[in-house]
């Protein structure tokens, strides 16, 4: 089964003042149009389903468990702060108590799962703590994605495309940061 994500990232990865320079516009104006290009570039990245195959900013994930595994392949390579939790019915998530979760490179060994699985999901956090400790290139990359989408004209990568649609420019920046699943 796909993980989904249980709770989003906070805050902002690049402030719409350095935006507003990447697209060269001088006033607030048109603020709302770039941050919702910002919040568009982190989206299309981001995630399980983005382009990186990883979170940039700190968010959490569940997996559900199916069929009592003893292991269970990551979704994210950084994933952390495992816990196997239990979604009732009216969508509350609880801890369940005494299962060990030991993470092996790519996997989560777990041990003394109860036997009623119903519910029962891994949860992990991944992502950058913060906006200050993703990659350079990364956040470039976003800047790059605004600066495209608000003024293809005008971007000067727009017609250096690589497969899969984005600028070449952005594909190099963010190349080394994609997780590939095997």
């Amino acid at each position: 089964m796909r993980p989904f994500q249980v709770e989003a990232p906070q805050g902002v990865l690049v402030p719409v003042e350095e935006l507003r320079q990447q697209v060269r516009v001088d006033t607030d104006e048109q603020d709302s149009l770039i941050e919702a290009y910002e919040q568009a570039a982190v989206d299309f990245l981001d995630g399980y389903t983005g382009r990186l195959g990883r979170c940039i900013l700190r968010q959490k994930w569940a997996l559900p468990l199916v069929g009592n595994p003893q292991a269970v392949f990551l979704p994210f390579p950084d994933c952390r702060e495992f816990a196997i939790e239990r979604l009732d019915d009216q969508g509350a998530w609880a801890q369940v108590a005494g299962v060990t979760v030991t993470q092996l490179e790519d996997y989560a060994l777990l041990v003394d799962l109860p036997s009623d699985q119903t519910g029962l999901h891994l949860t992990c956090w991944a992502g950058w703590a913060a906006a200050d400790d993703v990659p350079e290139n990364l956040k470039q990359a976003v800047r790059l994605l605004v600066a495209h989408w608000f003024d293809p004209e005008a971007d000067r990568n727009a017609r250096s495309i690589a497969p899969g649609g984005l600028p070449n420019s952005v594909a190099s920046m963010i190349q080394p940061l994609v997780h590939v699943f095997v």
